[in-house]
């Protein structure tokens, strides 16, 4: 942090000395924050700093849970009052209590540097068992928590669990599991850590963002100004932590575009430095019981960018955009996000495994050829899955000299995961054809195609009518599964206007649409599954761009219009 700030005329002034109102609710982890940002202002710029201590309705009203009529304001109504009212200067909040609008007249201010933003499981000895899975706990524990996104995300995991709602500040909620009240009780990891809280009865657990996602904001603090008081905006803002004002920044944002506040079963976790790429983690957790979670991954460089394309896949949980339609699901052994979003989202959706995977050996003089090229063609996720497998257990690298070409962006996704120091391209068109056309735009000497043994070779084979230096690796075969004779159920012939959705050329290749049935759509996932319907026969289909919601939707809604 910058030296010295500057003095500044606002709030009350004694002297020369800065002299700053923070108002707070009165919890022990509410006085702890004020005071830490207290002791920022102190030691910065010599402030004279006087704490308010201001009870908020959430703070009276502990007997009720938290539902999303109680407002988006449940925390922190009262201490904004008292802002606008001058009866303080500055609001300190835990960000994830702050509702994303701000209030007319109000600003936020800055955000200093967030805490761990995950989640702390604490048993007791009672309720510990550590051969359970996921979690500790025994089959049917009692655990305590008030917030709807733990409470829908606990049973999705441990359906066994009883769930009790779960209030007051943190040390007395950490007293009750103590003294037994509760098998276990779910915290926030910053609340715990910053408090130092005897936990030493208890076994802690600090769960994966994978596994429990943190609230929009969670971890971070949001200090609060008069939209007028420029020159403690000024001020505050040297406190301010650029890489997590930007990472709560896309937090709430997505929160703002799904119409949540901090009673709504969301969770949202970004990774990002000030500038650069921005990753960003989003679950709507269990939108209704018997439902699973929806998930979110995605990487930009452009915040607003990101935030609109997980809004895009999160959204339509909520509206239930699909009600009405069939769609039927064509793919091999691991099921798509995909699936569970259309499930969410109203669809009468169900899945057919059509094929499987057989890996095959690769041959002892293969590696060594692998190594020597200069552009790679991978022709599925698949592919790239296998090499990878197989680089690792030669103990051998991808040299960087090394371009991948890839048929699409879902590849191309996964691809830049395996393999971060490659130059990564997609062929136009987005598929085998287009990676060959590609290697000889960009003059490859030898190329090395990675893929099924029954996949398709026309990228490999238009390199090679082009002087180019080509072959192949076949590491896996895709072949039928067991049950793909019976992958149309009999009610799909009456079904009018229902969706097919085939994932892969595999797929297609596996279940071509059946001729019997009239007035099915037929849907690809990526031109390289397009391709293979027109192979196949399919005179009309619609394509979608990438294995997400928003573009299912696309395609639907051009069907209905």
């Amino acid at each position: 942090m910058a030296g010295p700030l500057p003095a500044i005329t606002t709030g009350c002034r004694k002297g020369t000395a800065v002299r700053i109102r923070i108002g707070t609710r009165g919890s022990d982890l509410a006085l702890w924050q004020a005071y830490h940002v207290q002791d920022l202002l102190r030691r910065d710029c010599g402030a004279e700093v006087e704490i308010k201590i201001i009870k908020t309705q959430g703070d009276m009203i502990q007997d009720v849970p938290l539902t999303p009529d109680l407002g988006k304001s449940f925390f922190t109504k009262e201490i904004e009052q008292a802002l606008l009212d001058r009866e303080i200067d500055l609001a300190v909040h835990s960000l994830k209590d702050l509702a994303v609008d701000d209030t007319p007249g109000l600003a936020l201010a800055a955000i200093p540097a967030r805490e761990q933003p995950s989640e702390r499981l604490l048993i007791h000895p009672k309720g510990f068992d550590a051969t359970a899975r996921p979690l500790p706990l025994r089959q049917g524990a009692i655990v305590g928590t008030s917030s709807p996104r733990r409470q829908r995300r606990l049973l999705e995991i441990r359906p066994d669990l009883e769930i009790r709602e779960l209030r007051g500040n943190v040390p007395t909620r950490v007293n009750k599991c103590k003294q037994g009240e509760y098998d276990a009780i779910l915290l926030a990891y910053a609340g715990v850590t910053r408090l130092a809280v005897d936990i030493q009865d208890l076994h802690p657990l600090d769960l994966p963002l994978d596994l429990l996602c943190g609230a929009a904001g969670q971890g971070a603090l949001g200090l609060q100004t008069r939209q007028d008081d420029s020159e403690l905006r000024q001020l505050l803002g040297q406190l301010e932590d650029a890489a997590s004002a930007r990472a709560t920044s896309i937090e709430r944002k997505l929160l703002k575009a799904l119409g949540g506040g901090c009673t709504l079963p969301f969770g949202a976790y970004a990774q990002c430095q000030a500038e650069g790429p921005a990753r960003l983690h989003a679950y709507l957790f269990a939108p209704e019981p018997g439902t699973a979670s929806l998930r979110f991954e995605g990487q930009d460089e452009n915040d607003e960018a990101l935030v609109k394309r997980a809004a895009a896949a999160l959204l339509p949980a909520m509206q239930k955009t699909l009600a009405g339609n069939k769609v039927l699901v064509l793919g091999g052994p691991q099921r798509p996000t995909l699936l569970g979003q259309m499930i969410a989202a109203g669809a009468e959706a169900q899945y057919r495994e059509c094929f499987q995977y057989r890996d095959l050996p690769c041959p002892s003089d293969a590696m060594q050829h692998l190594l020597a090229v200069d552009h790679l063609l991978i022709a599925s996720k698949n592919a790239a899955l296998r090499l990878q497998a197989e680089l690792e257990n030669a103990g051998q690298e991808l040299p960087p000299r090394t371009t991948l070409l890839v048929p699409g962006s879902a590849t191309r996704e996964l691809a830049k995961a395996l393999f971060p120091k490659q130059e990564i391209l997609v062929g136009e068109p987005p598929r085998s054809l287009g990676m060959g056309m590609l290697a000889v735009q960009r003059g490859a000497k030898r190329l090395f195609g990675v893929g099924a043994a029954n996949g398709n070779d026309e990228g490999i084979e238009y390199a090679r009518q082009a002087g180019i230096q080509a072959e192949t690796l076949a590491l896996y075969r895709s072949e039928p599964a067991p049950a793909a004779s019976a992958a149309w159920p009999p009610e799909l012939g009456e079904a009018r206007g229902a969706f097919l959705l085939y994932l892969s050329p595999a797929a297609v290749r596996s279940a071509p649409p059946p001729k019997e049935f009239q007035g099915l759509r037929l849907l690809a996932i990526g031109p390289s599954t397009a391709h293979a319907l027109e192979e196949a026969g399919a005179l009309a289909y619609e394509t979608l761009a990438r294995p997400e919601l928003s573009s299912l939707l696309a395609c639907i809604e051009s069907h209905q219009t």
